[in-house]
């Protein structure tokens, strides 16, 4: 492989964290925020928050709000639209139920700046295992 392709390809391979560092700011059955500064170690090759990031804060946002609907679950599917790059700041990360059946549970995600602005939305369906 050509060695300028290969130095790119292994430039995309970096450790990713942070996630430890998030804040559960509001908490309510089905609502949860949670809040982030956002730190190097979150960012891509490009120095923008990683997209896996904001798809794993989103995740977690979900089964937050599942703990608040008193049920642990699993994520069965989640989708997620990436609408605005950010690399510094504060993250705020909104989840609501949309739905909260037997089985599933479907959780609204969005991440906002601290200027109110969309960073991410997307929607997460999580597989109820158990009451808690």
């Amino acid at each position: 492989m050509d060695e300028k392709i290969t130095k790119a390809a292994y430039s995309l391979l970096q450790p990713l964290s942070g996630l430890e560092h998030a804040r559960l700011e509001e908490m309510s059955k089905g609502h949860a925020v949670i809040a982030i500064d956002i730190m190097e170690t979150m960012h891509n090759a490009l120095g923008n928050v990683h997209g896996g990031f904001l798809f794993t804060l989103c995740d977690t946002a979900a089964g937050v709000v599942s703990a608040s609907e008193s049920k642990v679950s699993v994520t069965l599917n989640g989708d997620i639209h990436f609408i605005k790059g950010v690399h510094s700041g504060t993250l705020y990360t909104r989840a609501d139920t949309i739905h909260c059946g037997k089985t599933t549970l479907v959780v609204d995600v969005k991440i906002m700046n601290e200027d109110d602005a969309l960073i991410a939305s997307g929607t997460f369906t999580m597989y109820i295992l158990r009451e808690l």
